[in-house]
């Protein structure tokens, strides 16, 4: 034989190995199956419930996503899905006051939890979780972790991930996505939240049969088949703006020389003439219909609006935010109601399965984070309003698998910019169930 014949014949064994691999990602596409709980004795009680659930479809979870309320036995419960399934990575993290899904919302008297089980497809999946230390350069740190977690899916950092997982610490968002941005393309969808307790202060992040607290999570999830995300505000500008000129960090003091607080409130037209803060900062949780918002104009000239709601009202006039500001900048206030908090979920559903041109038919399931202060406004646990924007994601995704919490500020990707933190957002994933044909790779013929 040969030496043109012999290499011929390799070519046609490389080519018939790589169809057949193709082929058996096809005949195994990706399946999620959720479960949920609401028990009162949470822990290994409530977990074996939404085990149950899961396991209604599939048997086997290769990766598995927690979304747990806190002190509703968070140890117990990552002991119970470690030593049921050993095999099976475990990214999760601590969420406000309640979860939903596809059967609707689960807000429990002593705590609630959903999870959902990823098998079969061809996910590939890195993981890294990092205790937050005061004094941590946290850009660093998060840099850090995503080079961790690409080690850990078996890839390098030439290779591009196909989604981003986030579970952020609270107060350190924009140091985090800073990080990611130095050591990801820009242009990677990401999907993340701040994970929190039900008082909105820290909670645990969790990396298979680990806690951190303070900490972040980071996954990479690397797939030849479509995944799709998007992150939405819903808010519209009122033409009011001005520029920053005293503030940096989390503080704002002034806007075009004037004290903050002072514009702000002018801007909103008296909305918030009963809050007295002359001798004491006061909290509020009024303004989710009508925060202030930095602002991207991307190459299309279109602007996109970033919330950074101010929190608290200050004696001294200053705001404290939700999100980092700086000195120069452009401040927008921006306006919406409690109908567009309630539909921005079901938009942004749809526009995730745009974003990845992911038909209906072809979604296997997907991850929904919703902003807690926006969950508060609806009365969460209280009354039918946020029930109604769960239904709105029911409503576009017709029936497909999914869960979601409720989490103290989300973070995503725009387009053209590159990564942010904001804050009464919505956002989701949604992961194909295969790749389609279109998508398959060419193998050129042997000459």
């Amino acid at each position: 034989m040969t030496t043109l014949r012999v290499l011929r014949c390799v070519a046609v064994l490389a080519i018939c190995l790589c169809q057949a691999a193709a082929s058996r990602v096809q005949a195994e596409p990706l399946t999620m199956a959720h479960g949920w709980s609401v028990n009162p004795a949470g822990g290994k009680a409530a977990v074996d419930e939404a085990i149950a659930m899961m396991l209604q479809k599939i048997r086997e979870p290769e990766f598995i996503v927690l979304y747990t309320t806190a002190e509703y036995g968070e140890r117990e419960t990552v002991q119970t899905l470690h030593s049921r399934f050993p095999n099976a990575r475990l990214f999760g993290m601590n969420v406000y006051k309640g979860v939903f899904s596809s059967d609707g919302l689960h807000v429990g008297q002593k705590g609630s939890l959903a999870i959902m089980g990823f098998a079969g497809g061809d996910l590939r999946l890195g993981i890294s979780a990092k205790q937050v230390k005061d004094g941590t350069d946290v850009a660093a740190l998060s840099e850090k972790a995503v080079e961790e977690a690409t080690r850990d899916a078996g890839k390098t950092l030439a290779d591009k991930p196909s989604l981003i997982l986030l579970g952020a610490t609270k107060g350190k968002e924009d140091a985090i996505v800073k990080g990611i941005g130095e050591a990801v393309a820009d242009d990677v969808p990401l999907v993340g939240g701040t994970h929190c307790n039900d008082a909105l202060g820290q909670g645990y992040v969790i990396k298979d049969n680990k806690l951190f607290k303070p900490g972040l999570i980071v996954g990479l999830v690397y797939s030849e088949a479509k995944i799709g995300a998007s992150c939405h505000s819903g808010f519209v500008g009122r033409r009011k703006s001005g520029k920053i000129t005293a503030g940096d960090g989390r503080v704002l003091k002034g806007i075009e020389g004037r004290p903050a607080q002072q514009v702000y409130r002018e801007w909103a037209d008296g909305y918030f003439d009963d809050i007295d803060c002359s001798q004491q900062s006061v909290l509020v949780m009024s303004n989710a219909t009508c925060p202030l918002a930095k602002a991207v104009q991307l190459p299309s000239g279109q602007m996109r609006y970033i919330p950074v709601r101010p929190q608290r009202f200050n004696a001294d006039g200053s705001l404290d935010m939700g999100g980092d500001i700086h000195e120069g900048d452009m401040i927008y206030y921006v306006e919406g109601n409690k109908r567009a908090l309630r539909e921005k979920a079901g938009v942004v559903a749809r526009d995730a399965m745009v974003n990845g041109r992911i038909k209906m038919a072809d979604v296997a399931g997907g991850l929904h984070l919703y902003c807690a202060g926006a969950a508060k406004t609806l009365g969460l646990g209280q009354g039918e309003e946020t029930s109604m924007m769960v239904g709105e994601i029911r409503k576009a995704m017709k029936g497909k698998p999914f869960i979601g919490g409720f989490t103290a500020g989300e973070q995503g990707n725009i387009p053209g910019y590159g990564y942010f933190h904001g804050n009464l957002m919505s956002s989701m994933v949604v992961f194909a169930q295969q790749r389609s044909p279109a998508d398959r790779p060419v193998v050129a013929a042997v000459p």
